[in-house]
């Protein structure tokens, strides 16, 4: 295993160094300037055959999305209206991408990028918001293991997976529903090399997708390279990536003459902010805790230290203790725990409250302050007689506050929804800070991340050429919305579906 592991990496490596321009794109873009019959009308120009002329064309239609694909030039032109091409004869491409954040594709997709799809609409992501909880609840694929590959599990008393257990996959069962996924070394180097394996992914891609195959058939592509690519290059580095997958959906409706019908989505948001290493060890040992790899004394904490995140997970005998001395650590700003019917969250200066779920209602006790910043949006909501409210309702209302859907997603966290290990304590932290292996947070400087509770970290987006979705999802809402839209019994579609998570 160490032997393979070590050729992958040398193999990417000297790929890397020798350079991988990406897929082979038969099309490049025309600058209006240099199209005599470009006009906004004109839509988007291509050039085919490497003459310099534009000679396929992308049209908008009223509401400015793609809407006509016209081939060649003057009395040649070939005009396909997609609306025209029937439902079936079109193969649906499924682009799920790494960490992007949804005001950032928003801003994408408004500046006139990816206009063969509907306005995106946000999605919740949940909380911790790591991959293979988000994508478990995209494509109805259950709980992992624990939170990450590596989690500490009470029953054996010591912490389990780790980087091994990552490479094989064992964290995550979405995998199963993926039609291309690179190898799983590329996650790791994309760290390293971000541009580069985005590029190979691309290109693998590429070779693999046939736009011709049968209409009936789903293919799901998964582009890891863009967490390494948002880590080390913040903002910048996922525009950049945008930028080429909206060359190459352009190159497939080309390909393809309209028919492919694509959605694109991503599994959390991004923090988009330069962040260094949290202390949260020197700050533990100060207040007389013991970190330890099992738990052995009261004063003992397993502090699992995997990826570098915006959150942080921790196994106790007194999450209590444990979670009121991390809320007065530098750089954290939520701490939360189970306690009998209820889950507690803490805030800096003081602030207290409890969530409990009654029959599928949320209800929110505040002890002191306000730590989650949820009373204004409670103002403007109708509580039942009990002093609970509904989630769907809670979702709408928080959406663009600091924390969105706060209740459900710490319920969930807390009470097994997520993952078969769950931490006693739960931090979220500032973006200004992560929490991770200290070797890893070595080799990367972190320009972005995630993890965290907060908007940045929890929001993401869904964008889809079949039709319009809701304006607001939340991650697990994403199989039975899609199912809707493509009237299927389920999705995706052609996979045997295991049960969803609670």
């Amino acid at each position: 295993m160490r032997r393979t592991v070590f050729h992958c990496v040398l193999m990417q490596i000297v790929a890397a160094a020798s350079g991988c321009a990406g897929p082979d794109f038969a099309l490049t873009a025309v600058a209006p300037d240099d199209d005599p019959g470009g006009s906004p009308a004109r839509g988007w120009p291509y050039d085919s055959n490497g003459d310099g002329r534009a000679d396929f064309r992308i049209l908008p239609g009223p509401d400015g999305r793609a809407d006509t694909l016209v081939y060649g030039e003057g009395d040649a032109e070939e005009v396909i209206r997609l609306a025209d091409i029937p439902a079936e004869e079109k193969r649906h491409l499924v682009l799920i991408l790494d960490g992007v954040g949804y005001d950032l594709f928003r801003e994408f997709h408004q500046a006139g990028h990816l206009r063969y799809l509907y306005p995106p609409s946000k999605v919740v992501a949940p909380y911790p918001t790591l991959t293979d909880l988000c994508l478990n609840d995209a494509l109805a694929t259950g709980r992992s293991g624990g939170f990450e590959a590596e989690y500490y599990d009470a029953e054996a008393n010591k912490l389990l997976g780790g980087s091994w257990a990552y490479l094989r996959g064992a964290n995550m069962p979405y995998n199963a529903r993926l039609d291309y996924r690179a190898d799983l070394i590329t996650d790791a180097l994309s760290y390293l090399f971000p541009w580069h394996e985005f590029k190979v992914e691309l290109w693998s891609l590429d070779q693999r997708y046939n736009p011709a195959a049968p209409a009936e058939r789903e293919y799901l592509a998964y582009f890891v390279s863009l967490a390494g690519l948002g880590t080390r290059n913040g903002a910048e580095g996922h525009q950049r990536a945008l930028t080429m997958l909206d060359r190459y959906v352009a190159e497939v409706l080309w390909r393809s003459r309209g028919r492919v019908a694509v959605t694109v989505m991503s599994d959390h948001g991004h923090s988009y902010t330069g962040a260094q290493r949290v202390p949260l060890e020197a700050h533990l040992e100060a207040k007389g805790w013991r970190i330890r790899k099992r738990l052995d004394d009261a004063r003992d904490v397993v502090y699992v230290r995997f990826g570098l995140e915006t959150y942080a997970s921790f196994a106790t005998k007194r999450p209590a203790a444990l979670a009121g001395d991390l809320i007065s650590a530098e750089g954290v700003e939520i701490a939360s725990y189970n306690e009998g019917d209820h889950v507690v969250v803490l805030a800096p200066r003081d602030q207290t409250a409890l969530v409990r779920r009654v029959g599928g209602r949320y209800d929110y006790e505040v002890v002191s302050g306000d730590p989650l910043e949820l009373l204004p949006a409670l103002s403007s909501l109708t509580a039942d007689e009990d002093g609970t409210y509904n989630a769907d309702e809670l979702l709408a209302a928080t959406v663009d506050r600091e924390y969105p859907a706060p209740l459900q997603r710490l319920w969930r966290a807390h009470r097994g929804d997520l993952a078969a290990h769950t931490p006693d304590v739960i931090v979220s932290l500032d973006n200004a800070w992560y929490s991770g292996a200290k070797g890893f947070a070595g080799a990367v400087e972190v320009q972005s991340t995630h993890g965290g509770l907060n908007r940045a970290n929890s929001v993401t987006f869904i964008a889809s050429s079949l039709g319009e979705l809701p304006p607001v999802l939340r991650s697990r809402d994403i199989p039975a919305t899609m199912a809707r839209l493509l009237d299927a019994r389920a999705w995706p579609i052609n996979r045997q579906q295991s049960d969803t998570a609670p």
